[in-house]
């Protein structure tokens, strides 16, 4: 199970050099076992500091929001043999800014497997950027937002997006191009 809600970004670097994130969170499904062997699953949400150590843990209910506090043995949960066990995946997130005239592939730029991007346009010159996918090249205007993200597929093993996505600007335009990785 991934992090639902993506990471806050912090900007320290000047147009076109890379936005560091400040955390990244990640849940991970387990279960509070009593001693008379009640089986209760909860969520255990890990938070990472910019420098990918563990900067804080904590205990909620499935709905990711209620507080709860184990009162038995902690652990994996079992009996369910159609779903594989959890493990944890530590994902990195980066931000772009393109404000000169060329071509960015999140794809060719990212080390490892894409998970979900955001491309945010912040100004748009007399031509205007296009983002171009698996589906074709669509112009992007001023104030436009768009995001991918991949949904995970237990049977197929997989929670990764495929290219192409790139995104081309020409003179005038300022692009931010956000996505989150894992190793």
């Amino acid at each position: 199970m991934s992090g639902c809600c993506g990471p806050i970004l912090t900007g320290n670097g000047g147009p076109g050099t890379p936005i560091d994130p400040i955390f990244d969170v990640e849940y991970v499904l387990l279960c509070d076992v009593a001693a008379d062997g009640t089986s209760t699953p909860f969520l255990r949400r890990f938070t990472h500091a910019q420098d990918g150590s563990l900067s804080g843990t904590a205990s909620l209910a499935l709905d990711g929001a209620t507080a709860y506090t184990p009162t038995g043995t902690v652990g994996v949960c079992s009996g369910d043999s159609t779903t594989p066990p959890v493990t944890a995946q530590t994902a990195s997130t980066h931000r772009q800014v393109l404000n000169t005239a060329g071509t960015f592939d999140v794809f060719a730029t990212a080390a490892g497997t894409v998970e979900s991007v955001t491309v945010t346009v912040i100004a748009a010159g007399a031509t205007g950027p296009t983002v171009t996918t698996a589906s074709g090249v669509s112009p992007m205007f001023a104030g436009e937002s768009v995001t991918w993200s991949a949904l995970p597929d237990v049977a197929a093993g997989s929670d990764e997006l495929a290219g192409p996505l790139s995104v081309t600007t020409n003179a005038g335009d300022v692009v931010a191009v956000s996505w989150t990785e894992r190793p």
